[in-house]
């Protein structure tokens, strides 16, 4: 009896995977002239509030529209 689970094997690869190349890697971009690399940049800078702060200030704007409907 054939097997009738529908599965099918792959075909066998009839080349060999490519050569792994042996160029050098392109460099990482490095800061400007005078600025050493981990220092703060002159661009904005963004402030970001972690998660359970968001949260706390939506249950204020909440609660602040439930008493102001309150009334």
């Amino acid at each position: 009896m054939p097997d009738t689970t529908g599965a099918v094997l792959p075909p066998a690869p009839t080349e060999p995977p490519p050569a792994v190349s042996q160029e050098p890697r392109p460099e990482r971009p490095t800061a400007p002239e005078g600025q050493a690399v981990g220092e703060p940049g002159t661009g904005p800078l963004v402030n970001v509030l972690p998660l359970g702060a968001g949260l706390l200030l939506t249950g204020l704007g909440l609660g602040f529209l439930a008493l102001r409907l309150r009334r």
